[in-house]
């Protein structure tokens, strides 16, 4: 104690020589700032001054707390990272750094840089059921006693002609129909599909399939009496079978019968292409096709399939009062077990140039020519 006062005496510090100094001493885990005033004070003395081993073993604690804290961090941060899905290296750009003077889906921008509304939503048709549209389709369907129709929708320009049909039908089928709600124009220009517009002309009716009748039934009801049949070898498009029994409402067809597989559904597309045909000529469904021939050959009624090898002339159909017609499908043509099943092979004379015809046109031609010598 004494040699520290006799050092401090050799190294006084006057007024002259600093106008002001600190000194920092470690006290504690905090330092302490001590200026001369503090040096020269009573409370400042040796006893209070911890010993310089003191201040290395503290800041050796110091430290290695810093460092154990930065090695749990970085477990942390680790840990985080194998649970956080991998880096796409795509460049994604926030809502918030996006460039204001471009939209977000320059497909959806328009002109006055707002953007485009989202299209009205279409009505859903109920549940195993469909849509038809447009005013022939849809006027068969409500004439039909047999077709279950589950709503009506029309718009205000098309609710007069709608009024007008409704009042040609009886009243026991005006109470069967539902009272028809009115719908703006674009709504029912959804009820098509995502990708394909409607052409429904201002009405359309949410309706339930036919039940189709037996074979067995239609043979007994048709048993003795001149007609017209159409099979259908596995043909799936919605609108040539469409356009098919157009063709054989005009030339009053008794039927057509397709198989459950492999063959058009009763659809709004279906049902538009048969432009109100749908709902009046027969639509029968039969397991086997062949099967089907034969119980028509035993009823009494010539089979005849259509094939660009076929023998007999188009023209020849007339002669047969019970006639059956077979058609194949585009690009593939008739089954061999149906050309095996068939009384005879027709064929239609077209220019050599020419590979094929389509399928309807194919049967509107072999239906006129059949229906020639009957007029």
């Amino acid at each position: 104690m004494a040699h520290r006062d006799s050092y401090l005496n050799k190294q006084r510090i006057t007024r002259d020589d600093a106008p002001f100094m600190t000194m920092v001493v470690g006290v504690g885990f905090e330092p302490t700032y001590a200026t001369r005033a503090d040096l020269q004070s009573a409370a400042f003395n040796h006893s209070a001054t911890p010993p310089a081993r003191h201040l290395y073993r503290q800041q050796t604690a110091c430290k290695n707390a810093a460092v154990l804290r930065d090695k749990k961090a970085q477990l942390i941060c680790q840990q985080r990272s194998h649970f956080m899905p991998p880096k796409s290296g795509k460049k994604h750009t926030s809502a918030k750094n996006r460039p204001q003077n471009r939209p977000m889906n320059p497909k959806m921008a328009r002109p006055d840089g707002a953007h485009r509304a989202a299209p009205p939503v279409a009505p859903k048709p109920p549940q195993n059921g469909f849509f038809i549209w447009g005013r022939h389709a849809v006027f068969a369907a409500l004439a039909n006693t047999e077709r279950r129709i589950a709503q009506i929708y029309v718009t205000a320009d098309t609710e007069s002609a709608l009024a007008d049909q409704m009042k040609s039908l009886s009243v026991t089928r005006n109470s069967e129909l539902p009272a028809p709600q009115i719908i703006d124009r674009n709504r029912l220009d959804g009820i098509g599909g995502p990708h394909d517009k409607a052409v429904h002309q201002g009405i359309a009716a949410a309706v339930w399939p036919l039940e189709p009748p037996h074979l067995d039934d239609f043979l007994a009801i048709n048993h003795d009496t001149p007609l017209r049949l159409l099979l259908l070898d596995q043909l799936s498009d919605p609108r040539n079978v469409g356009a098919i029994l157009r063709s054989a409402r005009a030339f009053n067809v008794a039927g057509v019968i397709t198989t459950f597989r492999n063959a058009a559904e009763e659809s709004g597309a279906l049902a538009r292409a048969a432009s109100g045909a749908m709902d009046h000529v027969p639509y029968l469904r039969v397991v086997n096709l062949a099967r089907a021939i034969e119980q028509l050959q035993d009823a009494g009624i010539v089979v005849a399939g259509l094939a660009g090898d076929g023998r007999m002339p188009v023209a020849d159909l007339a002669k047969f009062d019970r006639l059956a017609i077979v058609l194949g499908a585009e690009g593939t043509g008739l089954r061999r077990l149906s050309r095996d099943h068939c009384n005879h092979l027709v064929r239609i004379d077209i220019d050599d140039r020419a590979d094929s015809l389509n399928v309807s046109n194919a049967a509107t031609i072999a239906l006129y020519a059949a229906s020639t010598a009957r007029r």
